[in-house]
């Protein structure tokens, strides 16, 4: 009995099975933050793109005002002036580019049954710039600014674990090319 008490044959092993499952749960955990970091910044960009779309379909308002020498996109009327911007049409042009389909408030992109990612909560400003500004070093620029909301679910912890929720803020400034 005292011979098998001292042989330590194989005693190694519950500590390599320990190491190998602790190195596997460690990748795992490092996969899933890059497949979200993709995901995160695959939307971002797609916003950007629509976000500077709204930008441009704007140039005709803004290059207006500064052509006749006074700012950004305001026109007049009878009843003197007034400011004419578009916010644009984003999530037609979201779910054009990221393949979304729209269930209930929020805007869904799914690989065949399971949600990949949803975005809801758009909210789009412009940020015209002031009429005719007296410091002229001072004049703010013609920007679009949007905030959306992006929700992932995660395929680590086997839906154990809440899913990922960003507040993705995007901007786009109009910057007119002046000859010198």
């Amino acid at each position: 009995m005292k011979l098998i008490w001292k042989d330590r044959s194989g005693s190694g092993f519950p500590l390599t099975v320990a190491v190998v499952l602790v190195v596997l749960i460690v990748s795992c955990a490092i996969y899933e933050y890059l497949r979200l970091s993709m995901i995160a910044a695959g939307v971002r960009d797609a916003v950007q793109s629509a976000i500077i779309s709204v930008a441009t379909d704007n140039y005709g308002n803004v290059y207006a005002g500064l052509r006749q020498s006074y700012s950004g996109a305001f026109t007049h009327s009878s009843t003197g002036w007034g400011e004419q911007v578009s916010t644009g049409r984003i999530y037609p042009r979201l779910t054009e580019t990221l393949g979304l389909t729209p269930e209930g408030n929020r805007y869904v992109k799914r690989s065949g049954s399971q949600a990949e990612f949803s975005v809801s909560g758009l909210s789009v400003s412009i940020v015209n710039t002031p009429f005719a500004p007296s410091p002229p070093d001072s004049i703010q620029q013609f920007t679009a600014k949007a905030v959306i909301h992006l929700e992932v679910p995660l395929s680590f912890g086997w839906g154990h674990l809440p899913p990922m929720q960003a507040d993705l803020p995007i901007q786009a400034v109009y910057r007119p090319r002046f000859s010198r």
